[in-house]
């Protein structure tokens, strides 16, 4: 193990999103500044487009607020470096699962203390849990099932109301940072039911870390930057700078600060096409995190198209996944299932999806509505830098060529998401993410009941049994091992029947100066573990 777990370690499409689209400020390249010396006065410096609104782990959500509350707070457990196939000691030195795959016992590590000293006890361990829960913020719905309680003070209990064995790893995520529950307390933290009203503490956290990991905060402005600095009294393995500088920096100069071979400095958000041309000597790392899924309404009352079986088909058959996968250059894999590659269950290369125009054209001919035109709503954003419009288009030409008939409806983001909300579009396409690094938490939102099925009209009435029976198994395994398998069953069922085409992945990159170590891409939730970057 590297960093800091030496000692120890589907997001909602809005949040995804809204890296694309949110305001950034255009810096000039403060590269490394105080730099180079790998001691307690060297600067770390992050190039990112800010998407952060709090630094309060129970309201964190964004890309930038998870980078920088997981080098904050400590949870009970975390990821070893870009190894998010199993969660590893944190702040609890071992946990154990009970053969119902329901309650999880934590044992803290009586080492663990906060930054101003104190240790780390079960019961702020319950506090910080519980008002994650009943703040009731984006990632509540992550915990919805969970209970929490201490046995003692070194031990926590985590209950499920359901059989859930991916516990652990929705524990590893920056929202299930704990607190220090006396000073949060004092300054407005509430745990119980009323939270939600009751809570004042969220603003004081946006300039004091009540937490116990390697960074404390220096300041916070949420337009242009923010600045940490190390713990002095971490607990675990020290980082090495001392200070880290957050700079809201839109893409073009990212890439701009990169090419001028800038030391101690990594960028963030710098994808698709944007990667070519750097210096040979920056450091590129990467995953296939985000999956990129056409939306097709199952109601024919709503879409007498879309719904039909053979018109379905017949896109299937007739898009050009490489093509697809091309758009994205270097980062771009064509899918195979639904689950990206970085994921735990995900369908092996060679299932990847395949043109056949002939099989298209001969489904199209069979279903009677290849005549009509269907309109292919999308965001008209750039994300993961690759406009959605190109891709959109591209499925429009390839439909063209076995005589499915699209026309193409781009729309500003909030109208984008009001829409599909709404339950009345016929046919839509945007990129995906998970809730957290765990396969299973797909099913749930894509399944008959889940958010994406009830908005594509796809009702239990409606999905084939077989599908239905295999997403059951991923819920129900009481393992890892047994779901990964399940989960592979349920994505070849769900490519035959399920309302939605997945065309691709795309990785998400993290560039850093040559002289660094350990900026690893990570798709654990917050990017890279700044904690983990040290110089060569």
């Amino acid at each position: 193990m590297t960093g800091r777990s030496s000692h120890r370690a589907l997001r909602p499409m809005a949040a995804l999103i809204a890296a694309a689209v949110v305001g950034v400020v255009g810096l000039s390249a403060c590269s490394g500044e105080d730099s180079g010396d790998n001691g307690t006065n060297s600067t770390l410096t992050v190039d990112t487009s800010f998407v952060v609104k709090s630094l309060d782990p129970g309201a964190v959500y964004e890309p930038t607020g998870n980078v920088v509350v997981h080098a904050l707070y400590d949870t009970l457990v975390t990821f070893d470096g870009a190894d998010i196939s199993k969660p590893v000691p944190a702040l609890a030195s071992a946990y154990a699962a009970s053969p119902d795959g329901r309650t999880f016992t934590f044992t803290l590590n009586p080492d663990a203390k906060f930054a101003d000293g104190s240790p780390v006890t079960a019961a702020d361990v319950v506090f910080s849990l519980d008002r994650l829960k009943n703040l009731k913020g984006s990632a509540a719905a992550i915990v919805k099932d969970l209970s929490f309680s201490a046995s003692d003070d070194k031990t926590v209990v985590v209950t499920s109301t359901v059989v859930n064995p991916n516990v652990p790893t929705i524990l590893a995520a920056p929202y299930a940072g704990i607190l220090n529950s006396k000073l949060a307390k004092e300054h407005g933290g509430q745990a119980g039911t009323d939270a939600t009203s009751a809570d004042s503490l969220g603003t004081y956290l946006n300039e004091n870390a009540l937490g116990s990991g390697p960074y404390k905060i220096e300041s916070f402005d949420v337009a242009s930057r923010i600045v940490l600095t190390a713990n002095p009294n971490y607990w675990g393995k020290k980082p090495a700078f001392g200070r880290v500088v957050f700079q809201n920096m839109d893409v073009q100069n990212q890439k701009l600060t990169m090419s001028k071979k800038p030391t101690s400095e990594i960028a963030l958000d710098l994808a698709g096409d944007q990667l070519s041309g750097l210096p040979t000597e920056l450091q590129q790392t990467s995953s296939p995190s985000t999956y990129y899924q056409l939306r097709l309404h199952a109601d024919p009352a709503i879409s007498p198209v879309t719904s039909n079986h053979d018109w379905a088909h017949a896109l299937q058959a007739a898009i050009d996944y490489q093509g697809v996968a091309a758009l994205f250059g270097s980062s771009g894999v064509p899918a195979a299932g639904i689950v990206p590659t970085a994921y735990a269950g995900a369908l092996p290369d060679s299932e990847a999806q395949k043109q056949d125009l002939a099989k298209a054209t001969a489904l199209a001919a069979q279903s009677g509505v290849a005549d009509q035109t269907v309109k292919l709503l999308y965001p008209a954003i750039t994300f993961s830098g690759v406009d959605l419009g190109t891709i959109a288009a591209k499925v429009q030409s390839d439909a063209a060529k076995a005589g499915l008939k699209i026309e193409l409806d781009p729309a500003p983001i909030a109208s984008f998401l009001d829409q599909r909300r709404g339950g009345k579009v016929a046919f839509s396409f945007s990129p995906q993410s998970l809730d957290y690094p765990s396969a299973a938490s797909i099913v749930a939102d894509l399944m008959p009941g889940g958010g994406a099925a009830t908005a594509a009209g796809w009702t239990t009435a409606k999905a084939d049994p077989a599908t239905v029976a295999a997403a059951n198994e991923v819920r129900d395994a009481l393992d890892t091992e047994k779901q990964v398998a399940a989960l592979q069953k349920w994505q070849r069922l769900m490519i035959e029947h399920a309302p939605y085409i997945t065309l691709a992945y795309n990785a998400g990159t993290v560039v850093a100066s040559s002289d660094l170590s350990g900026a690893q891409y990570t798709a654990a939730g917050w990017t890279v573990d700044i904690a983990d970057i040290g110089t060569k």
